[in-house]
């Protein structure tokens, strides 16, 4: 079951950040944050007196700590998708945001049987692969789609190697919530982040106001985001945080095929080759 949720958090995640590039290219990256959680902070209090839960502090703190670590993330990651390409950036970040937890729970005592530990290294393979980037592009002759070796870095790099320290915290921190807790630390989470990032709206002179092209896909963001974050929390509640991590992370899969769907980004041989290695990591970890 945990395989199942994980993926569904993959595909929530990957249509949020989506999402959350495109809106930031129209309104400001505090602006899309805020008013995103805010509805994904209405959409937990609506669910909460019909989802078992103990409330705890322990539960409320880990929540409130993944929601810092994650708001950080996202202000990276949404910036970086801005200015940068969709099918770089994203990837780029799911690295980080996969390594980091993975190596935390082996440090902790997780020891995954011989066929995950495959799988995990064919997740992290493939999303290494899905990060390769073409050569800038000549207007004046076609484009050889290789990574050539000296080119300068894609714009958007330090922004995502900053998501995906954020995320790859985030992660690690949420699991560490008590079983019990139910849906509690998500509401830390927010608890964490309306504040802090409404604050560094506030400072960066960003808008409170939705304009009318972007009110109702704010809305849709956070309650995508809000989903991906709730089925990443039940998965790690039936599994290895090691393996749940690498699942995960493989959202840039579907970041990369909106782009290439919907903006016309070209996906090279190697990317194509990646989200093969990704169907591999999951059959693997599946059959573990």
């Amino acid at each position: 079951m945990e395989i199942v949720l994980a993926l569904g958090s993959a595909i929530a995640y990957g249509v949020a950040d989506f999402g959350g590039g495109v809106l930031s290219k129209k309104a400001h990256v505090f602006t899309v944050i805020l008013l995103s959680q805010l509805t994904a902070s209405l959409a937990v209090l609506a669910v909460l007196p019909f989802w078992d839960g103990v409330l705890s502090w322990p539960a409320l703190q880990w929540g409130a700590a993944a929601g810092v670590a994650g708001m950080a993330g996202a202000a990276f990651l949404y910036r970086g998708l801005a200015i940068g390409r969709m099918g770089v950036v994203a990837p780029i970040t799911a690295v980080l945001a996969a390594a980091i937890p993975v190596s935390f729970g082996l440090a902790t005592g997780e020891r995954p049987g011989a066929i995950a530990l495959i799988g995990v290294a064919s997740g992290l393979l493939a999303v290494v692969l899905i990060a390769r980037t073409p050569a800038p592009v000549d207007p004046k002759g076609p484009s050889s789609g290789i990574v050539e070796p000296g080119a300068r870095l894609p714009q958007g790099l330090r922004e995502a190697l900053g998501a995906g320290a954020g995320f790859g915290v985030f992660f690690i921190l949420l699991e560490r919530a008590p079983d019990e807790s139910g849906l509690w630390p998500l509401v830390g989470t927010r608890l964490s982040i309306l504040p802090a990032v409404a604050l560094l709206a506030l400072i960066a002179g960003a808008s409170f106001r939705p304009t009318e092209r972007t009110g109702l896909w704010l809305m849709a963001l956070g309650v995508v985001n809000l989903g991906a974050d709730l089925l990443y929390l039940l998965a790690t509640r039936s599994g290895l945080l090691s393996l749940v991590a690498v699942i995960t992370s493989l959202y840039p899969a579907a970041t990369v095929a909106l782009a290439r769907i919907t903006l016309d980004e070209r996906m090279l041989k190697q990317q194509m080759l990646g989200v093969g290695f990704a169907a591999l990591s999951v059959t693997l970890i599946a059959l573990r």
